[in-house]
């Protein structure tokens, strides 16, 4: 019943390749399961929008509405289809050349009368086989949205289209690496690293003004460029997209929603010098670009695979150790100093020797290096101010008399009454915003009352920064982000080929025939595991930990009541906590996935597809979760998220900006001190309950070692 219809053979052609992993692989069940699950996240998604999603037109039931609600549902859909081809895609073509190698059918392949056109195709199409297929079976769910209309048949095309380009050039990517041995079936997580950091760094980078393309400059009523009063020069007009737009498969696709703050300019209305091919379809039609352009670097990357597939077979160069041998990370030494053991040679081992290849000690120093600058960078350009010409100080509010020095341009000490109006940052304020240090943006407004001259108005607003607190945040959180997702791709590699690893070496027979128990050798495992990522969580607790301390300094030197941290300081706390747990269930799931697994590719998929997805969906559960309780019922909201790691980093990060009804400007100093408090809790409740389920996965793992062994060895 699963397999394939006799029908659809005459759509593949007269490759056994493709037939035999395709009709091989429609009648396994992981595949089958993986649809399903596929066709249930978009049906959920539905339900989820409908359900919940309706309150925010509660009482409107007009066709506006229904229209609005239908395009959410698509854009949200669309996301997550994308997201999952992203993720799905990399899993089944990273091992398209390599897993022939494992099970030692390579060499017999090249053998074959199968030309090198056969064999490069056939095995990137039946893995994409599976990719193309799971779009298709959406195709009913997104004709929902046609129901209440708001969204073009075209859109629907054209989400398809990116995804499948996605799906394609990841595909003959990986086809490119496997062929040219750039890499090895141990250098997948390096392949799903690229993929992560491509996608997540361009969406990042995109919020980057400077990559937005000038397209003009503002002019005032007579015609005469406006001038930024800050920094005297004209005021330009940028792209609302910017130069990653047609190279990022999620800006590609955020382009055709018709956001306000995100529409592609029209070509007539950039410069002549951007208007020509290509960079004018660049710029103006950026999703279809990315189609056209993706399907054919997938065509330049499968032809040389082709071309050089048997030659490159039969020779010994690689690539990978010449780059190496260049960049003098790989001499060729077989002799090395002698090292301390720890008291678990396995932790030690798990620990120790993956982080002393040439390999993982590059990828693992330019982490942390990259992060740490990072975190620099930033909080230098927070820290820089410009220079006001009227302001107040700390000291400057005497409360008993009601007065308040002015510093400056006009200084002077000038008298307060009970009317007088005081705004901070344009909100109206109380007298203890006088407590701190702020820019008086407006000449003070005087009257006279009684024959005296007294403030009637008081405009302050924070010092101008290079970089303010609101960018500040958005770019820590976005790092932290990338790092955390990082350091769960890189535990979950090195843990998927931990046991798969000594089973195609030979070394686990030998380790079974040792003293050696089972709960010894997994628990060796899995802290040797914790312990090697241990120096990468410390880089986004560093980066944090950095903006706590100028944040305490910048607390201590003001007595503005209404104090913004940007990041909470109990953040040095949780985070850690956080990271390490969750690092370590990634870890567990990872060694789960080898001892089951015969071989380290399909292990590596496995994992990384299990904790990426479920780290994917807990995000998206907690922050709908957190906008859909988010009225009247905060805590409920706050509750909820504080058990997905992604939205804990987003609570004590950048809480006002995805948590506005918990943190936002209206929020009383009170109700946030006690959000805060119940996000501390309840993410302790919630590391205490990951560490309990790491626990029970590792006594299950304890418990049905042998058996597992024993039937992986008939």
């Amino acid at each position: 019943m699963l397999g394939i219809p006799n029908y659809l053979y005459r759509l593949l052609p007269a490759n056994p390749i493709l037939l035999r992993v395709v009709e091989v692989g429609g009648k396994r069940k992981r595949d089958l399961a993986v649809r399903c699950t596929y066709l249930g996240l978009l049906t959920a998604i539905v339900l989820f929008s409908i359900v919940f999603g309706g309150q925010k037109f509660a009482g409107d039931v007009s066709f506006s509405a229904l229209t609005k609600t239908s395009g959410q549902i698509f854009q949200q859909m669309s996301y997550v289809q994308l997201a999952l081809v992203a993720l799905l895609a990399p899993v089944f073509t990273a091992g398209s050349i390599t897993q022939e190698k494992d099970s030692q059918t390579y060499d017999i392949l090249l053998a074959t009368p199968l030309t090198n056109a056969q064999i490069v195709l056939g095995s990137l199409l039946s893995r994409l086989f599976f990719i193309v297929a799971l779009l298709i079976s959406g195709i009913p769910i997104f004709s929902i949205t046609q129901i209440f209309g708001g969204v073009a048949i075209s859109a629907i095309a054209i989400s398809f289209g990116i995804a499948t380009a996605t799906a394609f050039v990841t595909g003959a990517l990986a086809m490119a690496i496997a062929t040219f041995k750039v890499g090895t079936r141990r250098t997948i997580f390096s392949f799903y690293l690229a993929i992560v950091v491509f996608l997540v760094g361009g969406v990042l980078l995109d919020k980057v003004e400077a990559f937005h393309p000038v397209i003009g400059v503002e002019t005032t009523a007579s015609g005469q460029p406006a001038i930024d009063l800050k920094t005297g020069e004209p005021v330009l007009i940028r792209t609302k997209t910017s130069w990653l737009t047609a190279v990022n498969p999620f800006l590609a696709l955020r382009s055709i929603f018709g956001e306000p703050g995100y529409t592609p300019p029209d070509l007539g209305k950039l410069p002549p010098a951007l208007q020509s091919w290509p960079t004018g379809w660049f710029l103006s039609r950026p999703h279809s670009f990315f189609i056209a352009a993706n399907f054919t670097i997938s065509l330049l990357l499968v032809l040389p695979s082709i071309i050089l597939l048997r030659r490159m077979a039969q020779s010994t160069f690689s690539p990978k150790l010449w780059l190496l041998q260049k960049l003098r990370l790989s001499t060729g030494e077989t002799t090395r100093k002698p090292r301390a053991v720890w008291n678990n040679p396995i932790a030690w081992r798990e620990a120790k020797t993956k982080a002393s290849a040439a390999r993982a000690t590059l990828v693992r120093y330019t982490f942390i290096f990259t992060g740490i600058f990072g975190a620099i960078s930033l909080l230098v350009m927070f820290s820089q101010q410009d220079a006001a010409e009227t302001y107040i100080n700390p000291g400057g509010y005497n409360a008993e008399v009601n007065t308040l020095f002015i510093q400056g341009k006009g200084s002077g000490t000038f008298q307060l009454t009970p009317t007088t109006a005081i705004t901070l940052n344009g909100q109206p304020a109380d007298a203890s915003a006088l407590r701190g240090q702020y820019k008086v943006s407006q000449p003070p407004t005087l009257q006279r009352v009684g024959g005296k001259l007294v403030l009637a108005t008081v405009d302050l607003v924070d010092y101008p920064r290079r970089l303010n607190a609101s960018s500040a945040r958005d770019y820590l959180f976005g790092a932290v982000v990338l790092e955390f997702a990082a350091i769960l791709l890189i535990v979950t590699n090195a843990a998927a080929s931990t046991v798969t690893r000594e089973k195609e070496d030979g070394s686990l027979d030998l380790l079974l025939c040792s003293p050696i128990t089972s709960r010894y050798y997994i628990w060796g495992k899995l802290r040797g595991l914790v312990a090697f990522v241990l120096p990468l969580v410390a880089v986004p607790v560093a980066s944090v930990l950095m903006f706590v301390i100028y944040d305490s300094f910048r607390a201590l030197s003001s007595r503005d009541a209404g104090f913004r941290w940007v990041v909470f300081p109990e953040a040095i706390i949780i985070l850690p906590a956080t990271l390490i747990i969750v690092a370590a269930f990634a870890a567990i799931v990872g060694m789960q996935m080898s001892l089951r697994m015969r071989t380290t590719v399909r292990a590596v998929m496995a994992s990384v597809g299990i904790v990426l997805g479920a780290c994917s969906l807990l995000a998206f559960c907690g922050y709908s979760l957190l906008d859909r309780f988010g009225r009247g019922t905060e805590t409920i909201g706050l509750i909820l998220a504080s058990f997905s790691p992604f939205n804990v980093i987003m609570l004590l990060i950048n809480p006002y900006r995805f948590a506005s009804s918990q943190f936002g400007g209206t929020v009383s100093p009170s109700d946030m001190v006690q959000a805060r408090v119940i996000v501390v809790i309840f993410s302790l409740i919630a590391t205490a309950a990951y560490a309990g389920l790491v626990w029970t996965m590792y006594n299950s793992m304890v418990k049905n070692f042998d058996m597992t062994i024993r039937r992986q060895s008939r």
